[in-house]
């Protein structure tokens, strides 16, 4: 199942024709939905598509078209986070700099999930607390007055 989901998810995520767009975007829905449905269920080896979901799904919520729903799924499986290896750099550097970009995400600071999600990133690991202060210290300056209260 693993094999079949996520080569079809980059066939949905390839630059299709306008008239095929429509269709790749129920299919990463459809992608996306199963996976969830796995994690939830508790179902065997579901590590194993929650971990290809969430960079999936967080590079989904930091996208302009992001909408609140989305943010709503990657809070729901927030405690797949704690399935990544933060000891391996090389491996988790991508996704930190994905996870460090919700800090900055109007999106997440005005969502009560997002904010829980920002909040649960702070008890991933010890190393990336630093990171998470940094990235919001560097908003403080320029941020509006309503950004502020969500920190």
């Amino acid at each position: 199942l693993h094999s079949t989901l996520f080569p079809l998810h980059q066939l949905s995520t390839a630059d299709p024709p306008s008239k095929t767009r429509k269709q790749s975007k129920q299919t990463l829905s459809s992608i996306f939905a199963m996976c969830e449905t796995y994690w939830h269920g508790h179902f065997e080896d579901r590590e194993q598509f929650v971990t290809q979901l969430i960079p999936l799904l967080l590079i989904k919520c930091l996208d302009v078209t992001a909408q609140k729903a989305d943010i709503k799924r990657l809070h729901s499986i927030r405690d797949a986070l704690n399935l990544l290896d933060f000891e391996d750099e090389e491996s988790i550097a991508s996704l930190k700099l994905h996870l460090l970009r919700t800090v900055s995400s109007p999106l997440f600071l005005q969502t009560a999930e997002g904010r829980k999600f920002i909040s649960h990133l702070f008890r991933l690991h010890p190393s990336f607390v630093n990171d998470l202060h940094q990235a919001i210290k560097v908003q403080l300056p320029c941020v509006k007055r309503s950004i502020l209260k969500a920190y």
